[in-house]
């Protein structure tokens, strides 16, 4: 039997068919039957939605320099 861990950590090759049959069937029975796993799948499935509509902008005049030392300035104050 499959448990919820196993709905999080096989999640995308599930929704993308890239699982062997036996484990297919056996995440989709337990995401049946568990509503905590059938709605991580749907937010999951709208969040591929979205993302597949909603498109940023990019802006060619980015200064990725400054970027840069943003991120760096900003990776030395978590550590």
């Amino acid at each position: 039997m499959f448990e919820c861990k196993d709905v999080a950590e096989e999640a995308s090759n599930y929704l993308e068919g890239d699982l062997p049959l036996g484990k297919r069937i056996g995440l989709f029975f337990h995401i049946v039957i568990c509503s905590c796993c059938r709605a991580y799948i749907q937010q999951i499935r709208q969040t591929i939605r979205t993302v597949g509509v909603v498109k940023p902008r990019e802006q060619a005049n980015v200064d990725t320099q400054a970027l840069a030392e943003q991120l760096r300035a900003l990776s030395k104050k978590d550590s």
